[in-house]
C-alpha cells in the first residue's frame, strides 16, 4: 500500500517535469529558430509477481504446491533527460533584409558583451546604433575574416548576403570588409559534439566548420520555431490527466491507511 504511495508521487513529480517543458515550448512557439524539447522517462525496476497455492498444471506433475507466474509490476518512473529536437521550422517571408534562414544543418554564429560564443538558427536581426550587426537580444552577429571571427557593421545600412554565405556591405571595426557569415555545423548528424541549450535558442558547445555541408542562406526569410502549438496542446492535455489520476492514487491510498490505523481491530 506504501508502495502505491511513493509510485504515484514519482509519476507525479515526472509529468510536473514534463508539463514546464511542455509550456515551456508552447511559450516560444513563435521565437524564430526555437528548438523544442522533449522529457524522456525511464521507469524503475519492475518486479515479478507469483500467486502461491496453485497446483502445478504439466502433466505427470507432482501435486505439490506450485508457484503460478502473474506479470510485473511497476515502480514507478523519474525524468532520465531532456532532449532537443533539431528538426528545422517552416520558412517565413518577411521581405526584410536583416533576416535571414538557414537550410541544412548549420548555425549562426553569435558572441555576448561577456565574449561567449553561442550559436543560434534564430535570423531575425537589427542594427544596433552603432550600425553593429546584432540579434533581437543584442548579441552581436559575427562574420569571419582570414579564418578569424569579426563583428559585422553595416555603414551604409545596406547588406546583400549569398546563398553560400557571402556578404557585400559587411565591415568590421577598423573598416575592412568581412566577406562572409560565420558559419558552423549543428549537432544534428554530429551528437558527439556535445551541444548545450542555453536560453532559448541558444546553443553552446564544439565549433565544427560547414566544409561538406549542404546548406543554403536565404535572405528577406526567417525559421519559425519547430514547436506544432496543436501537439503540444494535446500533450500538455494528457500530461495534466495523468497528473490528476496520480493525485488520486494518492488521495485514495491515504484515506484507506487512515481507515486502516483508526478503524482495523476497533473493539465494537
Amino acid at each position: 500500500m506504501v508502495r502505491g504511495l511513493y509510485t504515484a508521487a514519482a509519476g507525479m513529480m515526472a509529468k510536473q517535469s514534463q508539463f514546464k517543458v511542455l509550456s515551456h515550448n508552447l511559450a516560444n512557439a513563435a521565437t524564430p529558430g526555437y528548438r523544442r524539447d522533449d522529457v524522456v522517462l525511464s521507469s524503475f525496476p519492475q518486479m515479478l509477481l507469483a500467486r502461491f497455492g496453485d497446483r502445478a498444471q504439466a502433466e505427470g506433475a507432482a501435486s505439490s504446491r506450485a508457484l503460478s507466474l502473474i506479470g510485473t509490476l511497476g515502480t514507478g518512473c523519474a525524468v532520465d533527460a531532456v532532449v532537443t529536437s533539431y528538426r528545422p521550422g517552416v520558412w517565413q517571408e518577411t521581405g526584410n533584409p536583416l533576416d535571414l534562414a538557414l537550410h541544412g544543418n548549420i548555425y549562426f554564429v553569435v558572441r555576448d558583451a561577456q565574449g561567449d560564443i553561442f550559436f543560434t538558427r534564430n535570423g531575425s536581426f537589427e542594427l544596433d546604433q552603432t550600425g553593429r550587426l546584432t540579434t533581437t537580444a543584442h548579441l552581436a552577429v559575427l562574420g569571419e575574416r582570414n579564418g578569424q571571427l569579426e563583428e559585422i557593421r553595416v555603414p551604409s545600412g545596406n547588406f546583400e548576403v549569398a546563398p553560400d554565405g557571402s556578404l557585400r556591405g559587411g565591415e568590421n571595426a577598423a573598416g575592412q570588409e568581412v566577406p562572409r557569415l560565420a558559419l558552423v555545423t549543428g549537432p544534428e548528424e554530429n551528437p558527439e559534439l556535445g551541444w548545450e541549450k542555453v536560453g532559448d535558442s541558444l546553443f553552446q558547445g564544439e565549433i565544427r566548420p560547414v566544409e561538406g555541408v549542404n546548406y543554403e542562406v536565404r535572405q528577406g526569410f526567417r525559421e519559425a520555431s519547430n514547436v506544432n502549438p496543436i501537439e503540444e496542446m494535446v500533450s500538455l492535455i494528457a500530461v495534466m490527466r495523468t497528473y490528476e489520476v496520480n493525485q488520486k492514487v494518492i488521495n485514495s491510498t491515504d484515506s484507506t491507511l487512515e481507515r486502516a490505523v483508526n478503524e482495523v481491530g476497533r473493539v465494537r
